[in-house]
């Protein structure tokens, strides 16, 4: 992992990263049984397409969260952060 990327944990926060066309998903860990349920909540569009997926046992993924205690549920992604406007210039564009 780089510095400019961080993981993110969770059914709902790696479906909606995936999801997101601004949020640069790097790699995402699955169990096989989330990767059939990623498919039957985006039946439409696969989300997993243009992403380096690895599929890994529950107990695999237990090591990446454990020692901070999250609850991962079978979905791991890594993210890079989003691009933060600088203050000003989002004022500026809500006033416009």
């Amino acid at each position: 992992m780089n510095k400019s990327s961080f993981l993110i944990v969770g059914q709902h926060a790696v479906i909606e990263a995936l999801r997101n066309p601004k949020r640069k998903v790097l790699k995402v860990f699955l169990t096989e049984e989330s990767k059939k349920n990623i498919h039957r909540k985006n039946p439409k569009k696969n989300v997993l397409e243009d992403v380096k997926v690895y599929f890994k046992s529950k107990k695999e993924l237990d090591k990446y969260t454990s020692k901070d205690q999250m609850m991962h549920g079978g979905y791991i992604a890594e993210v890079e952060h989003l691009d933060q406007p600088e203050l000003k210039e989002f004022i500026k564009k809500k006033t416009i």
